[in-house]
């Protein structure tokens, strides 16, 4: 048999869990949101990497880097002997500027 006391306190609490959840769902929603942005903004960043590397390279053979650079801002730069290419992406909705930056040997043009 349960007390009065016990059972009055459980109706109180009624309907608690309920409201904890709606209250720690978006912040729930919005953490798995950043980390999924975190992990496709490093992504963008290897890959806008490794054009960078492919684009220097070209440049350095006298080939066209323009091919290498899929659509992101690309710049030349030259340091001695060295050709380097930087390329320029937005990502996350245009809130950050990736970039990326590779040199290689001019030797080739």
């Amino acid at each position: 048999m349960r007390s009065p006391c016990s059972s009055a306190r459980g109706r109180g609490e009624l309907g608690a869990v309920t409201a904890e959840l709606a209250a720690a769902l978006p912040a729930a929603v919005l953490a798995i949101g950043l980390a999924v942005a975190a992990v496709a903004a490093a992504a963008t960043q290897v890959g806008l990497e490794q054009s960078a590397g492919a684009a220097a390279r070209a440049a350095g053979r006298g080939d066209d880097p323009a091919a290498y650079a899929d659509g992101a801002l690309l710049r030349l730069e030259g340091q001695g002997e060295l050709v380097c290419a930087v390329l320029e992406r937005p990502a996350l909705g245009g809130a950050v500027t990736l970039v990326a930056r590779s040199c290689a040997h001019g030797g080739g043009r």
